[in-house]
């Protein structure tokens, strides 16, 4: 049974796709080991150093409240840690 409406085959019809074609690109995208060439493989951890073996250690800094709000909002937007973030962000800054 397929889970394309009439106006998504439609749709594909116009475009000389095919649901198995869909289908396939949706597996192919939504992969975190695949590099797909539009995100690339997704790495947890230190993602500037996915290899690395470093030891991880702990920093504190201290931030006006209003700036960790952003901070926070902004990691939620991409789906990783605050701790995340700022890494990202230092990393660049170097």
């Amino acid at each position: 049974m397929s889970d394309f409406t009439e106006q998504d085959r439609e749709l594909l019809t116009k475009f000389g796709m095919t649901e198995e074609q869909v289908r396939n690109d949706v597996e192919r995208m939504e992969s975190e080991t695949t590099d797909h060439g539009v995100t690339g493989p997704v790495y947890y951890g230190l993602h500037m150093l996915p290899q690395s073996e470093e030891e991880m250690v702990s920093m504190t800094i201290k931030l006006p409240k209003s700036q960790l709000e952003k901070v926070t909002a902004t990691a939620k937007r991409y789906h990783i840690s605050r701790s995340e973030y700022v890494r990202r962000q230092l990393a660049g800054a170097l």
